[in-house]
């Protein structure tokens, strides 16, 4: 029988590839018995004489007539299994390394091999051979998809954002934000180790594409996660970088000044010096922009130290300095509903705010062949000064204007810590982990509020009154939490010739949060100047214990892993209220199942599905029952009595990719599910003068759920020139509310639909785009009231290399808004530049740009909350030009 029937790097039978949505539990558990193999095993990572994984090398071994060939992942792992005759010949290849031959030996005694290759530099590559063979885009691996950098164009001059919005599945927003089939990426690591602050944003624009050999993105379960095995909670997508051999260090940084009409100008530095085992950074910027509501600016200055003490301990600390000031103009319409009618309300405001924030962060960490150590200390300090001024006019049900002005001053310092450690007992498989950490935060705030009533009488259109409040509100809270975990892996029937694993967790988390909270609100009216208002005072404490007991089967092979288990979480919530006195005490608990796996189907397809439930505690302003009279004309009064909210969240994906043509698909489905979900119960109340006035207060409610799915196709050709993609989403949701204590449900729909069209040559760079959205909110209350928007988009851009030195680009949208409460425009926006790069490797940039040559920029949001759609629209100045000079200084390598 032919060795490729018995091992394929996977350990997966051939029947197992026809499984698709119909996989279950007990089908797993089937498949996990029929998976074990017999015969020899040989394994180990692959590094290079500096101790760096060799990501991606081409694993070959001879055993008799049989070849198995393979890669290793990211950091550097292989392994066969199955192996049927004593004696092989193990030969490793990776660019540009010299190759490994050698042969091996196994024993009865000793059917298992683990090794440690390392690879020297090849250092006479002949640069003249030149061998074009087929490019494999994507690859797929467990919780792992993998693009071939050398599959895309890739300009001298291009940075790692140009090839990242070139890859299938992925987003950059205008803000440079990078997101992963929707979700966000929130980690950036270059061949598998921690990459100065790990900000995706911050370096996607500074490094070089021509460094990136592949680009991997991740689903990580964390660090502690990946040396125990055990992957609990929702996973994060993070970035992995793997560079060409000998692109792994270096120098680079840049300096740009800009300039431009409405008095924008700014200033932005960096320097960075990575070495294999050391990185220093520091930043510093200054940006000022003129909207139609004044001058904003923004400081910030940071560094970064990170450092490789040993092969095994990492520690790093930075710190970062953010001063900003910000002008906001802003017009909102609101409809809210009730049960008797429609309050229509428009807003106007203006808010002027500055803030200090010092952020100081440090960790250590310890990866060792049997042990994992790790803390970390967070450090946030706030200071933040806001003048709020805006005017209110309701008309419908009620009929008032309203004037509101406000200053606020707040202080907010927050400590964390944490300290975790895992270790690996003898028998393999068997592991103990257990974890500390703590929180310490305060906020201390000062609040000034002026308030204006103008009411109206019944069917009249002058005022008949006003009301004129004065309030000083000083609020202390102070926020403390502590939680433990501890777990335990045992392995069930271990075989050291295989590699399927099988395994049996226990695990346990602790988490106790303490608030205290004091409110003392002073009235400052003609005739009672600084009196206080006991009934607007109060002081406050809660309590929250929870317990999360789990228990789950983990089965882990080359292509397939799963984890199928159950857990119980009690919590006890404790309410107390020195005045007026009071204890509330609600005990709760909830069980759920815990599921996810990974299966590869075969080399170009992969299903992920994971499930999880988690428990959160009400807030201090849902369980306080003191008034909040904040806004005047909608008073807040807690709830004691509430419940803790429990989520359930799945998500399934499905990706596929054809290895000769380059198409790549991929589906994704998100589910989320709310029992005694904590909502709003908004109560119409007459006031002094016969008027009505909004109350809201909080109940725990059911029938919260959403359910999301998205889709992502596209398809490369002409020699991967050219680029067409189809992506879109559709989505139900349900919210519950109550109005007057009625329940009242708001039924979403949401739908999707772009294409685009990339064309990527050396000379010239094309995209053009059309998207479609689609959603719509109903109210069970006012059924024949649909709220639905839409949006029709087209996008082109365009850059021209006119020489090798001077280059143009253009940009135009065309957007069409349907359905918004507010004035809509109809934008036809168009941005034009032109940029002249100098020095022999093209290393300072001279760029002109003109933003919205039409002057027709607007920012239109919908937002629904609870009985209330909300349309906003920002007030700012689009059109400006701007004049920057750029110089990026690097050197990577040797």
């Amino acid at each position: 029988m032919p060795m490729n029937r018995f091992l394929k790097f996977s350990g997966i039978p051939s029947h197992c590839k026809g499984l698709f949505f119909l996989i279950a539990a007990l089908n797993l558990l089937v498949i996990s018995t029929a998976l074990g193999q017999s015969g020899y095993r040989i394994s180990g990572t692959v590094k290079d004489s500096l101790n760096k994984a060799i990501p991606g090398a081409a694993i070959e071994v001879i055993t008799g007539k049989d070849t198995v060939k393979g890669n290793t992942d990211y950091r550097g792992r292989f392994a066969v299994i199955g192996i049927v005759t004593s004696e092989i010949l193990l030969t490793i290849k990776a660019m540009g390394y010299l190759s490994i031959s050698r042969r091996y030996k196994f024993t009865p005694e000793h059917r298992s091999l683990i090794i440690q290759p390392v690879m020297d530099r090849d250092v006479n590559t002949l640069k003249e051979v030149v061998i074009k063979a087929k490019v494999i885009p994507i690859r797929l691996m467990k919780d792992t998809v993998e693009y071939n950098a050398a599959a895309y164009m890739v300009r001298e001059t291009d940075r790692v954002e140009e090839l990242l919005r070139q890859l299938p599945g992925i987003e950059i927003d205008n803000e440079g934000k990078v997101s992963a089939m929707g979700r966000p990426m929130t980690k950036l690591r270059i061949n598998g180790e921690d990459f100065f602050t790990n900000n995706v944003k911050d370096f996607i624009s500074q490094l070089p594409a021509d460094m990136v050999a592949k680009i991997q993105v991740i689903n990580d379960y964390g660090d502690e996660a990946n040396f125990t095995g055990i992957k609990t909670g929702a996973s994060e997508k993070m970035l992995n970088l793997v560079t060409k051999p000998g692109r792994n260090k270096g120098n680079f940084g840049n300096t740009s000044v800009s300039g431009g009409t409405n008095e924008r100008y700014g200033l932005q530095t960096n320097a960075n010096l990575w070495r294999e085992k050391k990185q220093i950074g520091v930043k510093g910027s200054v940006i000022s922009t003129n909207n139609a509501a004044g001058i904003n600016r923004g400081i910030s200055t940071g560094i970064n130290y990170r450092d490789k003490l040993s092969k095994e301990l990492t520690t790093s600390i930075a710190y970062s300095f953010d001063n900003v000031k910000n002008k906001n103009h802003q017009i909102d319409f609101i409809e809210t509903l009730n049960t008797i009618g429609t309050i229509y309300t428009s807003d106007e405001s203006q808010r002027n705010s500055k803030n200090n924030k010092h952020n100081v962060n440090w960790s250590l960490q310890s990866v060792g062949d049997k042990s994992y150590v790790q803390a970390g200390v967070v450090g946030t300090f706030l200071d933040n000064n806001d003048l709020f001024m805006g005017k209110s006019n309701q008309r419908g049900v009620i009929k008032q204007d309203q004037f509101n002005n406000s200053t606020t001053k707040d202080f907010s310092p927050d400590l964390n810590a944490n300290v975790a450690w895992a270790y690996r007992l003898k028998k393999p498989g068997r592991n103990i982990s257990v974890g500390v950490s703590a929180k310490n935060g305060t906020s201390d705030t000062q609040e000034d509020l002026n308030s204006q009533i103008s009411y109206y009488g019944p069917g009249q259109a002058s005022v008949v009154k006003d009301s004129v409040l004065n309030r000083i509100v000083n609020t202390r809270t102070l926020s403390r939490s502590v939680g433990a975990s501890f777990r335990f892996s045992e392995p069930i029937g271990h075989r050291t010739d295989s590699l399927i694993s099988r395994n049996l967790d226990v695990y346990y988390n602790f988490q106790l949060e303490v608030n205290n909270n004091d409110l003392l609100t002073r009235v400052n009216n003609n005739s009672s100047v600084g009196r206080v208002i006991d009934s607007l005072s109060t002081v406050y404490s809660s309590r929250f214990i929870s317990h999360l007991i789990g228990l789950s089967y983990r089965f882990g092979a080359e292509n397939l892993s799963y984890s199928l288990g159950m857990t119980a979480q009690p919590n006890l919530l404790v309410v107390e209220n020195e005045h007026p006195v009071s204890r509330i005490t609600r005990a709760g608990f909830n069980m759920a199942p815990v599921a996810n796996m990974s299966l590869i189907l075969s080399q170009n397809t992969s299903v992920t599905f994971t499930y999880n439930g988690n428990s959160i505690a009400p807030n201090l302003s849902q369980l306080q029952p003191v008034p909040n009279t904040r806004n005047l004309q909608n008073i807040v009064i807690g709830n004691p009595n509430l419940k803790s909210t429990f989520n359930h969240n799945a998500s399934f994906t499905y990706q596929n990719s054809n290895l000769v043509n380059g198409r790549a698909l991929m589906l994704g489905i998100n589910s989320t599910l709310v029992k005694d979900q904590i909502v709003s119960n908004i109560i119409l109340k007459r006031d002094t003068l016969n008027s009505l006035k909004q109350q809201t207060r909080f109940e725990n409610a059911d029938g919260t759920y959403s359910l999301d799915a998205l889709y992502s196709w596209s398809k490369p050709f002409v020699e991967n020139k050219f680029n067409v993609e189809f992506r879109g989403s559709i989505g139900v949701a349900n919210t519950v509310s109550y109005t007057d204590s009625i329940l009242n449900t708001n039924r979403g729909f949401n739908f999707a639909q772009a294409v685009s069209l990339r064309m990527n040559q050396k000379g010239l760079s094309l995209s053009a785009a059309a998207n479609y959205t689609y959603s719509s909110n109903r109210y069970s209350l006012a059924l024949g009231n649909l709220k639905d928007i839409q949006i029709y988009e087209l996008n082109v851009n365009a850059k021209a290399f006119i020489t090798p030195t001077i280059s143009i680009g253009f940009d135009a949208s065309k957007r069409i808004n349907k359905g918004y409460s507010l004035d809509a425009k109809n934008p036809f926006l168009m941005n034009a530049s032109i940029q002249k790069t100098f020095f022999k490797k093209q290393q300072a940039t001279l760029k002109l740009q003109a933003y919205d040559l039409l002057n027709q920029g607007n920012y239109l949001m919908r937002s629904v909350s609870d009985n209330s759609i909300i349309d906003s629209k920002n007030s700012q100045i689009t059109r400006y030009f701007q004049l920057s000079f750029n110089i990026n200084l690097q050197q990577f390598g040797g």
